[in-house]
């Protein structure tokens, strides 16, 4: 009962209190349903991580209601594979091809978000057709490498043998005709500042790349870490200030990243961290 002596309004506000035993008891029939609700709140916001970190959103190139086929190559690796017109293809690191599913019956045409070779055979007069966001190459014949991410404004295409016509696969307001190409030449490309300009390499070296072949001969460290960063196409960056003055010698033959940077860590001494984005060696 209510103590005499309360106002009024410690009465109003006044509750009839449960004994301990029985608000123990309340509380935790209330403790399943909260682990429950915890478990799900930490299993979703795991998903989402993961979905943002790892799940690549369809590209804009791809036009609506077309189906196709695609492939793609992990982080810090490569792989090769055949197409159904016997084209030989090489992805390199986070790259993803989009081959139409009645390829190549209709056309021989692909799309490319990342870096590529291709070997392409001869099968009749059809073109093969490689489409980026910004340049579209045509060949009936040869090897090429083309690199070219939806993310970055640059892009590259290296011929090593045949012939080839390349052009910018937007509007451009200053030029739009295409280059064309024979073995030894190359295309350098910025899409920011509308830029398409043809230029002269050196074959051999885009060669040993497609072999699987990484060629070191005396190269300085930061040279050789640059020609890993752009034969697996991943950043490197390098950090201290201990970097050895010695070049690095050898041939490595084709393999993952983790296994060429833990031979080279051991020789020269580095320690290194593969991120999501990039790779740090500390020095």
């Amino acid at each position: 009962s209510l103590h005499p002596n309360m106002s009024v309004a410690q009465k109003q506000f006044s509750r009839h209190r449960l004994p301990l035993y029985a608000y123990m008891r309340k509380r935790r029939n209330w403790q399943p349903f909260v682990a429950i609700l915890i478990t799900v709140i930490l299993v979703t916001a795991g998903f989402m991580y993961y979905s943002a970190g790892r799940h690549h959103a369809r590209s804009s190139m791809l036009p609506a209601g077309q189906q196709y086929a695609t492939y793609q190559c992990p982080y810090g690796e490569r792989k090769m594979f055949t197409l159904a017109d016997s084209t030989m293809v090489l992805l390199n690191s986070r790259t993803h091809l989009y081959v139409p599913v009645n390829f190549p019956h209709s056309s021989r045409e692909v799309i490319l978000d990342g870096e590529a070779f291709f070997g392409v055979r001869k099968p009749g007069n059809k073109e093969f057709v490689i489409t980026t966001d910004k340049l579209r190459a045509r060949t009936k014949g040869g090897f090429c490498r083309i690199r070219s991410l939806e993310s970055q404004s640059g892009a590259t295409f290296y011929l090593l043998n045949g012939a080839a016509s390349v052009q910018k696969s937007y509007h451009s307001n200053t030029d739009n005709q295409p280059e064309q190409l024979q073995s030894g030449e190359m295309i350098l490309a910025n899409k920011d500042i509308d830029l398409m300009e043809k230029e002269t390499f050196p074959p051999a070296e885009q060669q040993d790349c497609l072999d699987g072949k990484l060629v070191f001969n005396n190269t300085p460290v930061s040279t050789a870490f640059k020609k890993i960063e752009d034969w697996f196409g991943v950043q490197m960056e390098l950090r201290g200030k201990n970097t050895p003055s010695q070049g690095i010698s050898g041939v490595f033959h084709t393999g993952s990243l983790q296994n060429m940077l833990s031979l080279l860590s051991d020789s020269i001494g580095f320690t290194y961290r593969i991120t999501r984005d990039k790779v740090v060696i500390r020095f």
